[in-house]
């Protein structure tokens, strides 16, 4: 909490810093598809008895399936070619596997918190959810043009929901399907609070002098191994005893948005009557 706090205050002084210089402003409104990529980080070993149930045809890899979100963003010129925006951000991400392997998971003890039966075998799935606040970097390149490409540097704090389930329910005496949950309506526990960055590119197309289409595409590292629906353990054995201890993962993420930024001139005064528009304007195409 300390630390979401200090990154909120470090918003409001960047805030407060962007409009006391500021001449423009623009709000973006989008929708965004993402999917989980990959994760990072030691590979689990897996449990004797995981080892002995798994099917020898299983997979790890899970097929995502297409989701949509969306995103506000408020955005502040910091240059002639250069934002800053305050972005808020839902990101829905499925996916399945219709040939799992058994995971560690099974054989611990926060398994059986959602199922009070022996796991059985077959197809699962997971459905997540991201409540994002993120801070903004873009470059723009040709401004003098209609189309301008740009690159994109972003950092976000995060609160990740998931349920990982069966993709039907197996069998009709199961008490739930639900393998594993957090921060949703199946689960007593609260989000995950996490932190990712990265970076992108896209572009921008001018439909007017303050209106634009965008589209970009942005890959992210998400401290957060559960994005996939599936806590990670791995096997060790100590002493005589085998012990499974969580593994923390990172997880690789990319996401396409595609939305409309309309900008604006803030009134500062000094301009005469009926002000003018800045040469900088975002998106704004020079008329000779």
């Amino acid at each position: 909490m300390a630390r979401i706090q200090i990154i909120i205050v470090l918003l409001l002084s960047l805030l407060a810093g962007g409009n006391a210089s500021a001449q423009l402003m623009g709000f973006r409104f989008a929708l965004n598809s993402g999917l989980l990529v990959s994760e990072f980080g030691k590979s689990d070993v897996p449990h004797p008895n995981a080892i002995a149930l798994t099917p020898a045809t299983a997979k790890e890899t899970f097929t995502p399936q297409p989701a949509m979100g969306a995103e506000v963003e408020i955005l502040f010129q910091i240059s002639e070619s250069t934002f800053f925006g305050i972005e808020l951000d839902y990101t829905h991400l499925k996916g399945y596997n219709d040939n799992p392997p058994w995971y560690n998971y099974y054989l611990t003890s926060y398994f059986k918190e959602y199922q009070s039966v022996d796991y059985v075998h077959a197809p699962i799935k997971y459905n997540t959810t991201l409540l994002n606040l993120a801070v903004n970097y873009k470059y723009f390149f040709f401004r003098e043009k209609v189309f301008h490409p740009f690159v994109k540097l972003t950092g976000v704090v995060a609160l990740v929901g998931t349920d990982f389930s069966y993709k039907e329910l197996p069998e009709a005496n199961l008490e739930s399907d639900i393998l594993y949950a957090r921060g949703t309506s199946n689960s007593n526990l609260k989000k995950w609070p996490t932190f990712h960055f990265g970076g992108g590119i896209g572009f921008s197309y001018d439909l007017s002098d303050r209106l634009a289409f965008q589209i970009d595409g942005t890959v992210t590292a998400l401290n957060s191994g559960i994005i996939n629906g599936v806590p990670n353990f791995t096997y060790v054995r100590e002493k005589g005893e085998d012990i499974l201890r969580y593994n923390r993962h990172i997880s690789l993420t990319a996401q396409v948005s595609a939305g409309i930024a309309y900008t604006f001139e803030v009134n500062t005064g000094g301009k005469g009557p009926g002000g003018r528009i800045d040469p900088n304007f975002p998106f704004y195409r020079k008329k000779h």
